[in-house]
């Protein structure tokens, strides 16, 4: 495989830096409107199934904080499938990983939020590990669209079975500390699974040979039309490849955003972006074929991603369990305070 071109690469990394600043600042926005639906009563609960979900994103939509967030994430898709489509996820999602630049000032400004020197470093090391895998010698993106499917089946078994493993202990883990962390890991596999569905279909796009026309936007969703009216087999996997980016990012929303809710987003977020960047870069590797030339480079980015993510998850862990002692503490001082009240 050929390295990318320079120019193409730069245009590539300038779309994804378009679109990790549309993501990290919505992010920010969102969690300022969770704070704010909390207070008026509105609770993401996974549990209660999907009606209820239903009615508790309509209520969402009506904060206006979170709307904004809502729709500078939408926004962001645009350029992140061009870029993708221009360089390959092994170099769109390192940069995006660059987004907490964006993000940890928008939090602490705009949230209020703070966390130790050690979460700090954390945070930084996964800000340096994108870096590091865009210098390890990126090469281009060639996807074979017949040979690519039985690894890409695996990766998909795989990976949603950790992501059902994740979601059903945070079930068994209801109410204690590690529930919020749990449901924030099954959100953001699903959440980069979309990412990896997103590569497909940008490189199904480009097979078609048609490039972006005005009728692109309805052969996205009916692309299977195209292909039994005699159109290529890249039409197939265009149609094949939406359907499987909508469907992984909408079922992502509710357990990342109640993982937002349950915890400080300088933490939670840091943790999904952290997956977000290791999955699709996990089906780069193994499943688009994609390769680096420098291993060592890249063999530390991954080190330092997973040593960062243990750091956080520990740390949110640590948080949440504070907050459930501080509440039962408040709990049994107001129950002793109506206790002794009612003896007088």
């Amino acid at each position: 495989m050929s390295e990318v071109d320079l120019v193409i690469a730069i245009i590539g990394i300038i779309l994804a830096l378009i679109t990790t600043f549309c993501f990290n600042i919505g992010i920010v926005y969102q969690k300022k409107g969770l704070k704010e639906a909390k207070a008026k009563g509105i609770e993401i609960k996974t549990e209660e199934g999907f009606i209820s979900l239903i009615k508790t994103f309509l209520k969402l939509f009506k904060v206006k904080s979170w709307l904004i967030g809502a729709i500078l994430g939408v926004v962001g898709w645009f350029p992140y499938i061009i870029s993708i489509g221009m360089v390959g996820v092994l170099v769109t999602e390192p940069v995006m990983a660059t987004g907490f630049i964006f993000f940890v000032p928008a939090a602490m400004k705009i949230l209020k939020e703070r966390v130790g020197i050690i979460e700090y470093i954390a945070i930084g090391m996964l800000t340096v590990s994108p870096i590091l895998i865009g210098l390890a010698g990126i090469s281009d993106v060639d996807l074979d669209l017949y040979e690519f499917v039985p690894s890409f089946i695996i990766f998909l078994a795989i990976t949603l079975t950790i992501c059902f493993i994740s979601l059903t202990l945070a079930k068994k883990k209801r109410g204690k500390s590690s529930e919020g962390l749990f449901i924030m890991f099954g959100g953001a596999i699903l959440f980069a699974l979309g990412g990896s569905a997103t590569n497909v279909l940008a490189q199904a796009l480009i097979q078609t040979g048609e490039g972006f026309q005005w009728y692109t936007l309805f052969e996205l969703p009916f692309g299977i039309f195209w292909f039994f009216l005699g159109g290529t087999y890249a039409h197939l996997w265009v149609f094949l490849g939406f359907w499987m980016m909508a469907v992984f990012n909408l079922s992502s929303l509710p357990y990342y955003q109640g993982g937002f809710q349950k915890g400080k987003i300088l933490i939670m977020y840091p943790i999904l972006d952290s997956i977000a960047l290791l999955l699709p870069i996990t089906a780069g590797l193994f499943v688009f074929r994609q390769t680096f030339s420098n291993i060592y480079l890249f063999t530390i980015a991954v080190v330092f991603s997973v040593i960062a993510t243990i750091v956080l998850s520990k740390y949110q862990v640590a948080i949440e369990t504070m907050d459930i002692n501080k509440k039962e503490i408040d709990n049994k001082i107001n129950e002793s305070t109506e206790e002794f009240i009612d003896t007088e």
